[in-house]
């Protein structure tokens, strides 16, 4: 793999699989949904740092085109399913303005990008990840990530030299392909279950992906719609509050056996590697992965002969290549939520409301 590169309420929640508890060391610093997504994240607009075949488009292009806006209370960022082309297919990266150095993260996410009926998902290569600066020296964290006809998530690191992790507590049907985690191959655990990405993800109505960094490691669970843990992580998602004060906290502890745990230790320093991270959601096509492995995928080689061919020319295969974002949590070790009043300001965001239905490009 190459990578240069919401809202919740927690309120009284109380379940064996994956408790919420008050004394949680973690408090409750950033909450991103609708109401605020677009003036908390910016638009990528530079060539794709992993030679994709795409074009990234800007917020005003986005929002006029239906590339990017609200639907169904949630977040919808989008690629252009309309047109042919032979330069690359418009989408969007949207990157935090904030960073941050380790926390819990967890996101409620309604649908990610998979291809339409029949032709797989050839072409896409959608992830959510985060990273640091001066890559890969700060580290990345691919939290969802795969291309083409892969039906189940992959979920790797990416650092300098001297990082070698275990994947003790990784649940046991999760396969840990690579260690050593430097470079643009990375440490990567390929997980088996197709409900956690793709079209089973999306079949399923999606789910909840946790991610924890703490100095011993990093690790990332997925909680599957219609779990009782999904479903008391997602309560209250369309809620605005963000009140500290009253708001409980999730307690990892609780959460299980992880869907990929990288461990650190004397090989592999997770504080020296891992800083000052950037959320990013971002669906590009072909390029350093897709691309490079396309004739190596039977599915995908027998529709066109390379992967910007089959991209370019079949705009009605990407009607479901779409990140549909409940919300976005981000807890840390002592923190305090922001203010109602910043958040209130941020409504004031241009978007227009709607979202796309069943493969038709939303409208105002």
């Amino acid at each position: 793999m190459v990578r240069l590169r919401a809202s919740f309420r927690f309120a009284g929640l109380a379940f064996a699989a994956c408790s919420v508890r008050a004394a949680s060391q973690y408090g409750l610093v950033d909450v991103y949904d609708a109401s605020n997504f677009f003036t908390e994240f910016d638009f990528f607009t530079q060539p794709d740092p992993t030679n994709g075949f795409v074009k990234y488009v800007d917020a005003a292009t986005a929002n006029r085109d239906g590339l990017a806006g609200f639907t169904e209370g949630g977040v919808y960022l989008g690629v252009d399913y309309t047109n042919t082309t032979t330069t690359g297919r418009r989408s969007v990266r949207l990157t935090s303005k904030k960073a941050y150095t380790k926390g819990l993260f967890i996101a409620d996410i309604a649908h990610m990008p998979a291809g339409a009926t029949g032709s797989g998902s050839c072409g896409l290569w959608p992830a959510f990840w985060m990273f640091g600066p001066n890559w890969p020296n700060s580290g990345e964290v691919d939290v969802i990530e795969g291309v083409n006809s892969q039906t189940s998530n992959s979920v790797s690191l990416h650092t300098g030299a001297g990082c070698t992790i275990s994947n003790t507590g990784t649940i046991s049907t999760t396969k840990l392909l690579a260690a050593n985690c430097q470079g643009n191959e990375g440490c990567t655990q390929q997980t088996t279950s197709s409900d956690n990405y793709g079209t089973g993800f999306n079949a399923a109505g999606g789910g909840v992906y946790a991610v924890e960094w703490t100095s011993a490691a990093i690790k990332v669970w997925f909680f599957p719609r219609g779990s009782s843990a999904a479903t008391q992580l997602a309560a209250g998602a369309t809620s605005s509050s963000s009140s500290s004060s009253t708001a409980s906290s999730p307690d990892p502890s609780t959460f299980g056996p992880p869907l990929a745990a990288f461990v650190g230790g004397p090989t592999c320093s997770i504080d020296q590697h891992f800083a000052n991270h950037n959320l990013v959601f971002d669906t590009t096509f072909c390029g350093d992965w897709a691309g490079r492995v396309w004739a190596d995928d039977e599915t995908c080689s027998a529709l066109a002969s390379t992967c910007e061919d089959f991209v370019g020319q079949n705009p009605g295969a990407f009607t479901q290549a779409y990140w549909l974002v409940n919300g976005l949590r981000v807890y840390q070790a002592g923190g305090q939520a922001q203010g109602q009043q910043g958040r209130q300001q941020l409504r004031k965001v241009g978007f227009r409301r709607g979202g796309p239905a069943e493969g038709r490009r939303w409208r105002a």
